[in-house]
């Protein structure tokens, strides 16, 4: 996404003449309208089904909504039952609620459900008497390279601790349960700050974002032809490959003369069978002059082109430039 996003940006500022700042994107309601609706196809990480089917009811209207969902829509939360709880939360039908007025300093933000690492080092503070270092101990064997030995010898300490404060039971089981679970949120922010960008690049330059994540493939849930279908939906004209215009990948050219519009003109290496090598040199090899050209300088070996690359060629329509020569 990122390459995709670097990709965008370049595009908009060659063809728009906008330099894009991903530092300075003010926070707007339109952009959150569309995050709302779902209409989120090819954006960073809130893409797939289950986000998609979580977003209008989660209905995120500020960046740290963002940092919630990037966190909330994970194997773990939704194994360990914290997305209806938040959601119904969120939405005013259920109370906010902890398991132990002990945890609400550390869990008030996410409204009493348990859903980051960060969180997890401040309940170990707060209901077992952790020192932060120990606490940031904690929190750092609950990552990937998990210590069996490690986690019980904390688990020990946990449960000790929250036990001098009256915790145990079911209540400290639903407490330690969470280590098993818990997603940074460090890592939850920078994503949301790149779902921001991409939804904001997509709102508004919807052609230069499709172009960027063309050039970026393979990337994200959706094949090409999926976001180019998304980006037809939003009025964007997409152009098909041809031996004039097109350049090795995809790229942008003004559209039926006029200023203000921009058509995404596919590039070569999106025919079927001409990979980015083979696309380089169909580009560098232009112009043509008819299809026997492009034929003739195959059969010479100058450019690489076999019988079924012409005829991947032929059906994407790249020779159409060529009919008036009849």
């Amino acid at each position: 996404m990122l390459s995709a996003i670097h990709e965008s940006i370049d595009l908009i500022a060659q063809h728009h003449q906008v330099e894009v700042d991903l530092a300075q994107l003010p926070q707007e309601d339109a952009v959150y309208d569309m995050i709302c609706a779902a209409d989120t196809i090819g954006v960073f990480q809130i893409e797939s089904r289950a986000q998609m089917a979580t977003l209008p009811r989660l209905r995120p209207r500020t960046f740290y909504d963002l940092v919630v969902e990037v966190a909330l829509i994970r194997p773990g939360p939704i194994q360990g039952g914290s997305v209806h709880p938040y959601i119904r939360r969120r939405n005013g039908t259920e109370p906010v609620t902890y398991l132990h007025p002990l945890l609400e300093p550390a869990l008030s933000k996410t409204l009493g459900v348990p859903l980051f690492q960060e969180q997890l080092r401040q309940i170990a503070i707060d209901v077992a008497g952790f020192t932060p270092a120990e606490a940031d101990e904690l929190r750092q064997a609950m990552g990937s390279k998990r210590s069996a030995e490690r986690m019980e010898r904390l688990r020990r300490r946990l449960y000790a601790g929250m036990a001098e404060r009256g915790i145990e039971g079911e209540t400290a089981e639903q407490i330690y349960a969470f280590a098993n679970y818990g997603f940074p949120e460090s890592h939850s922010v920078s994503f949301a700050y790149l779902v921001y960008a991409s939804c904001w690049l997509k709102h508004h330059y919807p052609a230069a974002f499709c172009a960027g994540l063309l050039r970026s493939q393979p990337m994200g849930f959706y094949s090409p032809h999926t976001l180019v279908q998304d980006a037809r939906r939003h009025g964007v004209e997409v152009l098909g490959p041809d031996m004039d215009r097109s350049e090795w990948r995809t790229g942008l050219e003004r559209c039926d003369g006029s200023l203000d519009e921009i058509a995404v003109r596919l590039g070569f290496n999106q025919v079927r069978h001409v990979g980015d090598d083979l696309a380089r040199s169909l580009e560098r090899a232009k112009p043509y002059g008819s299809i026997d050209d492009v034929a003739r300088r195959g059969a010479d070996g100058a450019v690489g082109v076999t019988r079924r690359v012409l005829e991947s060629l032929a059906t994407a329509g790249a020779f159409r430039c060529f009919e008036a020569d009849g």
